[in-house]
Parts: C-alpha cells; sequence; structure tokens
C-alpha cells in the first residue's frame, strides 16, 4: 500500500478534488483510512480536517454499529461498486446526532493489474428530498383517508335514503290496500248503472298499477340494504310466462301479447321475482308500443341455460341509452317518451334480480322499429 500513498498524497489531484460540489473522500488500506476528504465530506461528518489520515472508524465513532465500514471494506475486496439513492446515516449534526438521507457511490480504484487499492466515496445529501417524498406519501394517505370517510358517509347517506323509501312505500301502502278494499266491496254489489261499474274497473286497475310502483320502490330499498332474499324452488318457466301473459292479457288488452308454452323448462329460482321480471318487460313492451300491436314473447333452452325474450314493435332505444337502460331511476328521454309515466327502476330491478340468479340480460334495438329485451338463466338440476 506504501507505493500507492504517494500518489494520494498529490496536492495537484488533492486540490483538484477539493473543489468537488458533491462530499467526496479517498480511503486506503483494510483500516478505511481517510486519505482525503473535502470540506463538504468533513461537513457530512460533523467534523473538521484533523481527522484527515485516521481509520474512519476512529475519525467519526458516530458510524460504529451503521454498516457503512463493512460496505466499504467489501468494495475494497472485490472491486465491486457499491452505490445507492438515499440510505440513512446518523451524524453529529449542529451538535447533536441526527438522521439524514444520502445518495452515495464506493467506487474501487484498481491497479493495472485489476486489484483495488483505494475508494473514492462521493455523496450528496438528499434529505430534503426524502423529506418532500415522506409529505407527498401523508398527504396521498391523509387524501385517501379523507376519500374512504366520503365514501363511508355517501353509504350512510344512500342508506338514509334507502331507508325513507321504504318508509313511505309502507306508509302508502296501507291507505292503498283500504281504498282496494273498498273499492272490491262496491264491485261485489250488484251494480245496475254501467257507469259506476266501468269506473269502478278503471279505479282498480289505477290501484294495481300504484301498488306495483309502491312494491317496485319496496323491493330496490330492499336490494340496496342487502335485505332482498330469493326463495329458491323448481318450476317450469314456461308455466310462469304463460300465468304472466293471461294476467297482462287482462290489463293490457288493447295489445296482442303473444307465446306459445313449449316443453318444460325445469329452473331452480325465485318464482314470484322471475315473474316480475316477465312481467315488467312485458310491460314495458306495451307501453312503448302502439294500441294494438303484437308483443311477442319465446322461450328457449340451449346448452345449460334457458333464454327468453320479449320483442316489440314499438318505438325502440337510441344507441346511446342501450348502454344506461339497466341504471336505477334512468329514463329514456325524448319526444315520444314526455307523455309515458315511469320513475326508471323496472329495469334497473329486473338486472338485478337475473344478475342474482347468475344470469345475463340485454337488448337488441332497431330505432323506430322496435326492441327485444333477452335473458338467460342457468338451469339446475
Amino acid at each position: 500500500m506504501g507505493s500507492y500513498s504517494k500518489v494520494l498524497s498529490n496536492n495537484q489531484l488533492l486540490g483538484v478534488l477539493s473543489l468537488s460540489k458533491d462530499a467526496t473522500a479517498i480511503y486506503s488500506s483494510e483500516q478505511i483510512v481517510i486519505e482525503m476528504a473535502n470540506d463538504a465530506m468533513i461537513a457530512f461528518w460533523g467534523k473538521d480536517r484533523s481527522i484527515i489520515g485516521k481509520p474512519l472508524e476512529d475519525a467519526v465513532p458516530e458510524l460504529k454499529g451503521q454498516p457503512f465500514i463493512s460496505m466499504l471494506k467489501n468494495v475494497l475486496l472485490t472491486g465491486i461498486t457499491d452505490k445507492g439513492n438515499a440510505i440513512p446515516a446518523e451524524t453529529i449534526r449542529d451538535g447533536k446526532l441526527q438522521t439524514a438521507y444520502y445518495a452515495y457511490e464506493y467506487r474501487a480504484i484498481k491497479d493495472e493489474s485489476g486489484i483495488p487499492y483505494c475508494i473514492l466515496h462521493t455523496a450528496s445529501d438528499v434529505t430534503d428530498m426524502v423529506n418532500a417524498k415522506k409529505a407527498i406519501k401523508e398527504t396521498e394517505l391523509q387524501r385517501e383517508a379523507l376519500d374512504q370517510e366520503q365514501i363511508l358517509i355517501g353509504v350512510k347517506e344512500e342508506q338514509q335514503k334507502n331507508d325513507f323509501i321504504s318508509m313511505v312505500s309502507h306508509e302508502l301502502k296501507t291507505p292503498l290496500t283500504s281504498i282496494s278494499a273498498y273499492v272490491q266491496l262496491m264491485q261485489n254489489r250488484r251494480l245496475s248503472d254501467p257507469f259506476v261499474v266501468n269506473t269502478l274497473d278503471k279505479v282498480q286497475k289505477q290501484i294495481r298499477k300504484m301498488s306495483s310502483i309502491i312494491g317496485s320502490f319496496l323491493n330496490v330499498s330492499r336490494l340496496e340494504s342487502g335485505k332482498i332474499h330469493l326463495n329458491l324452488s323448481h318450476f317450469d318457466l314456461d308455466k310462469v310466462i304463460s300465468e304472466v301473459v293471461e294476467d297482462l292479457r287482462l290489463i293490457h288488452s288493447t295489445n296482442q301479447i303473444t307465446f306459445v308454452e313449449g316443453e318444460p323448462k325445469l329452473i331452480h329460482a325465485d318464482k314470484d321475482k322471475i315473474s316480475s321480471v316477465i312481467s315488467n318487460l312485458i310491460s314495458n313492451a306495451v307501453k312503448y308500443s302502439d294500441w294494438s300491436s303484437t308483443v311477442l314473447v319465446k322461450s328457449v333452452t340451449r346448452g345449460n341455460e334457458v333464454y327468453v325474450s320479449v320483442s316489440d314493435h314499438g318505438i325502440g332505444i337510441q344507441a346511446h341509452d342501450m348502454e344506461k337502460l339497466f341504471d336505477r331511476f334512468y329514463r329514456v328521454e325524448n319526444q315520444q317518451t314526455k307523455t309515458i309515466s315511469g320513475f326508471g327502476i323496472g329495469l334497473y330491478l329486473s338486472a338485478e334480480i337475473i344478475n342474482l340468479h347468475h344470469g345475463k340480460i340485454w337488448a337488441e334495438s332497431n330505432y323506430g322499429a322496435g326492441s327485444t329485451f333477452h335473458f338467460s338463466l342457468p338451469i339446475k338440476p
């Protein structure tokens, strides 16, 4: 090592290294002796120039227990450069032991035969950058916490809204049930006035319509509160479709609703809820069609699934409305739909019921010429 110390003591070389903006030091021998250190490096250590010529471990005793001495010895032994972007080090700063972060490089300087004889150490203080990143991270975490809080508030508000819908719906059901009972009592009497008979029929029809709307709102609140449950049973889907079609023919007597019952299609599902889906799709088809037009209902089995479709020759659906059809409270708004009543929850409920059964629901339409709504359900043994 002695022959190399003459090179390291060259005043011109030391003078050039002293001008480096980075903190710079040169170490030699297995004891990691400080051959040279510029003012920036000495400031990092919190020392003065009296440490030059001493082993680093003695010159900066605060480094004992920290990994740097071992790292330097390893570089001198292997000749492999060691560097990092932000390593913490504890040194004396402003008279007390403090942690700072450094970007560093320990580079082995080798002789002509490739054997390391000293180490060039360069470093820069990146504490401010590290602290800035920590501050940004903390800000992000705080923002995430605020976002989570907003989500929880949103969930709570949504629950309160659902509770309100449920409460109002229940309150509306009670007087409506009474009105329906009074109308039925009057209908059971032998009334001779055709006007009264006809009027009571119309009142009863409107009561059924209101009951259906209230029931839909109740189901929405139950669904979004997680209180809607499936009462599963085995049944023939075609039988259910036939029953629904028969009922709706009485209500929508101006339209022709066609369905041909085929071979039994046994499924394992909630009979009432699947009935409500079929009823809603047929009622929608009638609602958006001309009087006397035909609504065609079909069912077919393909593999392990049964497919149901409801087709009409109504006003159809534009492309930009298709993707939102099954959203809650979404209604197609145009000149043709202004006079058609509804709250935009029928298709939403239908989609949720089909999803709960692990089925699929979708629509196809030729705007101005009609629409077809489809749903599929798995066939379970």
